[in-house]
């Protein structure tokens, strides 16, 4: 069942879409930007060579905090979707990016071995779900119909911007003051953007015209959604995008250590990532409404494979071009899922059948840069993780091949039983 069609009309009225609505879509923005995903994610792989030098542990192990976060996020995750269906995503957001700021702070204080460690981003997963996609993009969704694939890659864009301006602020912060202080000035961000996404959601919240919309919007159930093959592609598409970006974005500086950069030079290299990220967004929510949804993911996956093979096979010499192929693939993949959860299941459910698919999504993210830390520590070198990344990607964009025929057979099946 394809809904697309019942958005597409009227759609020369679009661009009011966005009037009366800019402080809603930089609230979501600058909450993104600051929230507990990207800069937990994005800050790891400029942290590890301080962390790694103060305690010991290799490179695996640390990556495996952000892999405990995600199962964190993934458990909780859920729970933070009904709590903004019952109190509302600006008092769920905002309490979030207070929340988990607290446990980064008191994370540096406590922490001595692994163990703790580890916890400490599970806890802070628990109390971050709320600044992640899951309820900062909620609002969006609800409000946009004939342009929310653009309204959407201009919000997550607040995403692509963390991961140029993360690594930088904690490359320096690391050289004059230490990985302690980089994630008291990580935590600081979060507190300042609370009260932007708190006036910025309830500005929507307090106008009926605009909450109202999401509850016309008809669709597919969660349990008739779960019988169709799409539901399912989506989830394939959703891990084996997320296993194959994720470890190689966070290991950018690392392994052009590795390959001879100073760390500020790898730290700005990797930084390209959140730049191309942006552009992404915003070129693939232009794209998304006016051409074929999967064609679009179809060609952002190639060229993110394609990013990765130059990286394993002419290291520095592409690096640069390399990064901002895997930036473009990085700021549209979250774009894809919830544009394509709303184009083939509408929004009766779509709280409900988004959530699941961020949950794999962030759960395969997660797991990617443990498994790309331990294939470097076990074999020296970064390359069989860049082969397998590479492959990965390669499937994720095979895999939209199948979204449409599923879509077409689906709709000849309900058609049949009419």
């Amino acid at each position: 069942m394809d809904v697309a069609e019942a958005n597409n009309t009227g759609r020369e009225y679009a661009p009011s879409e966005f009037r009366g609505r800019s402080l809603l879509i930089l609230a979501s923005a600058v909450g993104l930007s600051t929230g507990m995903t990207a800069t937990m994610f994005y800050s790891m792989g400029t942290l590890i060579p301080s962390i790694q030098a103060e305690f010991g542990w290799n490179r695996g192990d640390i990556s495996l905090a952000v892999t405990i976060m995600t199962v964190g996020l993934f458990l909780s995750g859920p729970l933070a979707g009904k709590l903004c269906d019952r109190f509302g995503a600006a008092a769920v957001g905002t309490f979030s990016l207070l929340a988990y700021a607290l446990a980064v702070v008191a994370m540096t204080f406590l922490v001595r071995t692994l163990e703790v460690f580890w916890a400490f981003y599970f806890f802070i997963a628990v109390l971050g779900a709320g600044s992640t996609p899951i309820v900062l993009v909620r609002p969006i969704s609800a409000v946009f119909q004939k342009r929310r694939g653009l309204a959407l890659g201009i919000a997550l864009t607040g995403a692509g911007v963390a991961g140029f301006w993360v690594p930088i602020l904690v490359s320096s912060v690391i050289e004059g003051l230490g990985w302690r202080a980089a994630y008291y000035a990580l935590a600081a961000t979060a507190v300042v953007a609370a009260p932007l996404v708190w006036v910025g959601f309830r500005s929507v919240e307090r106008n009926p015209a605009d909450t109202a919309a999401s509850l016309m919007q008809q669709g597919m159930t969660a349990d008739e959604a779960r019988r169709t093959p799409i539901y399912w592609l989506l989830t394939v598409m959703a891990l084996t995008m997320a296993v194959g970006i994720a470890g190689v974005v966070v290991h950018l500086v690392p392994l052009f250590r590795d390959l001879g950069d100073t760390p500020g030079d790898a730290a700005r290299t990797a930084s390209i990532v959140g730049l191309s990220s942006v552009l992404g967004r915003i070129a693939v929510g232009m794209l998304l409404d006016r051409f074929a949804p999967t064609l679009v993911s179809m060609v952002i996956l190639i060229l993110a494979a394609v990013g990765i093979i130059l990286l394993w096979g002419a290291g520095l010499q592409y690096a640069v071009l390399s990064v901002a192929l895997l930036g473009l693939a990085a700021g549209a993949e979250i774009d894809l899922l919830a544009y394509l959860t709303a184009r083939y299941f509408g929004r009766r459910a779509y709280g409900a059948i988004y959530g699941w698919q961020y949950s794999v999504f962030a759960l395969g993210y997660g797991l990617s840069p443990f498994l790309v830390g331990r294939l470097r520590d076990h074999f020296g070198s970064y390359d069989i993780a860049l082969v397998c990344s590479a492959g990965l990607m390669a499937l994720a964009a095979l895999a939209t091949l199948w979204i449409e025929p599923a879509n077409r057979g689906t709709a000849r099946l309900q058609h049949s039983h009419q």
